[in-house]
């Protein structure tokens, strides 16, 4: 049952936030205001989905995406106690402070089997995350780029939630390639019309988002490098023309910056002329019978 919670304004200006993924980051919200008073909660992504996620198009595949990526990131613990599998935010009395809280029914992550981590979202160090204004900080972190194979996610359910081929897609993500844009889908749905919907797919699409975003940042700069060294280079002509005044005009007109301009323009055409005095007339007349 949803519980009433708080959030600090340092959550939003968290370096160590702001590396999660946008939808995870809600997702750790919400769990929040899904997990006991001792920030425990059964990992079950349907009961998750249904208090975090009940009107939106998020799929059982992206809620499971999302414990993954939280877990990578220490935000949250999943374990496993006599075959249940259950979760515990991590540092939860930093993020909340509960008056009268009721005691949790569900064991600590103490006493359970912490259930795999995905090996790309461990941390380089053993070094536990620093604290910042409640929230756990480590500049420079990134988000995980690969989920593992045998996490759990759901497999059965309805609609195309679960019952796709995430399974197989997930280990065919197309190469991406840093000076080409990535492609928005995973190998097993590029040419579907009607793919279903794929944590993979997510991710690439993500990737391509992101590629735009940089490629667009990369162009901009480099027009705007060219414009700034076409200006020096006409600030320089300026400063050492003879002929135009301090904006670069010779009277109306713009300056071209050389003085043996004129001269190549007369004797052009003087040539000119020379060719067409010197060329033989011809006149043609028709006769009449």
């Amino acid at each position: 049952m949803p519980r009433i919670r708080t959030i600090k304004p340092s959550f939003f200006r968290s370096e160590d936030v702001s590396a999660l993924p946008l939808r995870a980051r809600l997702t750790w919200i919400g769990l929040w205001t899904h997990c006991d008073d001792a920030g425990r909660t059964k990992d079950n992504a349907r009961l998750i989905k249904g208090d975090i996620w009940p009107l939106d198009d998020v799929s059982l595949a992206d809620i499971e995406e999302d414990l993954e990526t939280l877990a990578a990131h220490e935000r949250i613990v999943r374990y496993r106690v006599g075959g249940r599998r259950y979760l515990e935010i991590v540092n939860w009395s930093d993020h909340q402070s509960i008056q009268k809280p009721t005691p949790s029914k569900i064991p600590p992550a103490s006493e359970g089997t912490p259930l795999p981590v995905p090996p790309s979202g461990r941390r380089a160090t053993g070094a536990p995350p620093e604290k910042t204004a409640g929230y756990p900080q480590s500049a420079g972190s990134e988000p995980p780029q690969e989920l593992r194979e045998d996490s759990g996610r759901p497999t059965t359910g309805k609609g195309k939630e679960g019952k796709g081929k995430e399974g197989s897609a997930r280990a065919r993500e197309a190469p991406a390639e840093p000076d080409r844009r990535p492609p928005d889908r995973c190998v097993e749905h590029e040419h579907d019309p009607d793919p279903p919907r794929c944590g993979v797919c997510a991710r690439a699409r993500e990737a391509a988002q992101r590629w735009d975003t940089q490629h667009a940042a990369r162009t901009a700069a480099t027009r705007t490098a060219r414009q700034r060294a076409r200006a020096a280079d006409r600030e320089r002509a300026i400063a050492n023309c003879e002929l135009c005044d301090d904006h670069g005009y010779v009277g109306t007109r713009v300056c071209h910056h050389d003085p043996d301009a004129e001269a190549r323009a007369a004797r052009g055409m003087d040539q000119v002329r020379a060719a067409l005095k010197n060329r033989p007339t011809t006149t043609a007349r028709s006769e009449h019978p």
